[in-house]
């Protein structure tokens, strides 16, 4: 399927604003990462220096005590370190865990639809964003006096960087680490049992994130990881874009044993559907209904829920040795 570069180019940005809040973000830049830290006592406040996702260098000289966060991402990482009471504003998007919601909405995705001067009214000593695509808008905010900085991580070790890295800006650190720990011990658990099974029996799996055009990822992206880490074979993964277009006839050739999409999506992965596509009766997934749904707001967002997605994954495609389907 052929499309002109600004047709894909403007199908793609919004499949990343729709995936970015309400399921599947791309990450296309490095987490931030402490580059110096001072000496502490511990519950003391270590003086931070990092570079942000975008770049940009960032210094936090005393801990934030009234943040806006630009992305649910940011905002589900706050309250899982213990720092939620922190948040004075949120996006539309942000709509976990349930009490993110009484916190006063700042607008949606990007400038055009998040509100400055509701940032500013807010009073917040720390903006964090959750996106490149809000690049623009953090220089915006600077520019007005706010500090700011954006963290997109692009793998699960990242993510969990990440976490580390907020905790330490916003005084938590001990909780980051232990919500990383527990994430890395249950990543661990996973690995354990994936190990076991032989290469040729791991399972082929497509990953629709978009029907028109079909849009899949490649091992390029955490999404990938996490598919890769649950013992599936990404049949795209060896692509070399993030979020690669492809056609049905690829899709059908390659054959994969298991599809999977996020919940977004879910009314294009339905039996009638996937019926009603020429062709995808002879795909192995359909033939033998191994067709399931992982939940957007969970596979998709880089915070600490993106094991819960590994574990599910990891169910649909090895109920027997996982204890059956999520």
């Amino acid at each position: 399927m052929q499309h002109s570069r600004k047709s894909k180019s403007s199908i793609f940005f919004l499949i990343v604003a729709l995936m970015a809040f309400s399921a599947c973000a791309p990450a296309a830049v490095t987490a931030a990462e402490p580059a110096e830290a001072a000496a502490a006592v511990p519950g003391e406040f270590a003086a931070l220096k990092f570079t942000d996702s975008v770049g940009r260098e960032v210094v936090i000289n005393a801990p934030p005590a009234r943040i806006v966060s630009l992305a649910p991402s940011i905002t589900e990482s706050l309250y899982a370190i213990g720092a939620g009471d922190l948040l004075v504003g949120r996006t539309d998007f942000c709509d976990y865990p349930e009490e993110a919601a009484a916190l006063p909405s700042v607008g949606g995705f990007d400038a055009s639809t998040i509100s400055i001067e509701t940032i500013l009214a807010l009073e917040p000593d720390l903006v964090i964003g959750g996106s490149i695509y809000q690049a623009d808008l953090a220089e915006s905010l600077a520019k007005a006096g706010i500090p700011v900085f954006i963290m997109e991580p692009r793998t699960v070790e990242e993510i969990m960087s990440s976490l580390q890295t907020l905790g330490k800006v916003t005084n938590h650190a001990a909780e980051a680490n232990a919500v990383a720990a527990d994430m890395q011990q249950r990543i661990d658990a996973v690995s354990k049992i994936v190990d076991t099974i032989p290469q040729d029996k791991r399972q082929t799996v497509f990953y629709e994130v978009w029907a028109d055009p079909y849009m899949t990822t490649s091992n390029q992206t955490y999404i990938g990881e996490l598919i890769s880490m649950a013992g599936g074979v990404n049949i795209f993964g060896d692509l070399k874009e993030d979020y690669p277009t492809i056609s049905a006839e690829e899709i059908i050739a390659r054959d994969p044993q298991v599809i999977l999409g996020p919940s977004n999506h879910a009314d294009q992965l339905t039996g009638d559907a996937i019926a009603g596509r020429e062709g995808w009766s002879n795909i192995a997934a359909v033939k033998n209904q191994r067709v399931y749904i992982v939940d957007g707001n969970i596979v998709s967002r880089t915070g600490p829920r993106v094991v819960d997605a590994l574990e599910d994954m990891a169910k649909y495609l090895y109920p027997d040795q996982f204890g059956g389907q999520p």
